[in-house]
């Protein structure tokens, strides 16, 4: 297990907010955002207490605007589906738009394919839930390091309507760089550990 991160939605109206804080108890400082832009000023800004990791931010509910789940964080030009908006097996779309990030003053591209595939039984460590298996494609450009091209990451994740959110998810990703080399990167399992 790296982490334990507990959620709570803190706003419900035009937005959905969802507050995050780590358990890990690292003490890593965090800096203000570089370029500024209202959502990042407000999600990033400094003075934040050990464990308080950035707000995610929907608008509306299920369409995330402010990404907080990434190396960095991100502002996407329109709002792009958590999960799908249809909750049946075969429902799929392709969504294309722009990110920024605290990083890079450059709209850079994200495509995102959805592919709803199956109801499935699934028990993590807060119960049994029947959740929605989706699974995303998602090819992108890296902020700040030109080298890297074709990046993409693959996720398998289960939604529960139960709790309106996922029990689990799975994440692994690859990049390629100029030279034409294809390396992997991180991937991990998140499980939901308890919900009230």
């Amino acid at each position: 297990m790296i982490d334990t991160q507990v959620d709570r939605v803190s706003a419900v109206g035009q937005i959905i907010e969802v507050e995050s804080r780590s358990e890990s108890g690292n003490d890593q400082p965090t800096t203000d955002a570089a370029w500024g832009a209202p959502w990042l000023r407000k999600y990033m800004s400094g003075g934040r207490t050990t464990g308080r990791l950035p707000s995610e931010v929907q608008a509306p509910w299920g369409m995330v605007l402010v990404d907080p789940h990434w190396s960095e964080i991100q502002v996407y030009e329109k709002p792009i589906p958590l999960w799908p908006t249809q909750l049946r097996p075969g429902w799929s779309i392709t969504v294309n738009t722009q990110y920024k990030t605290p990083e890079s003053p450059d709209e850079l591209p994200w495509q995102l394919t959805m592919n709803a595939q199956r109801w499935e039984s699934i028990i993590v460590p807060a119960g049994r839930f029947l959740a929605l298996r989706y699974f995303n494609i998602i090819n992108f450009r890296y902020t700040n390091i030109s080298e890297r091209v074709a990046a993409q990451r693959l996720e398998a994740i289960w939604f529960a309507p139960e709790i309106g959110r996922w029990v689990a998810r799975e994440s692994t990703g690859t990049f390629y760089q100029d030279v034409g080399e294809r390396f992997h990167e991180t991937s991990y399992r998140w499980e939901l550990l308890d919900w009230k």
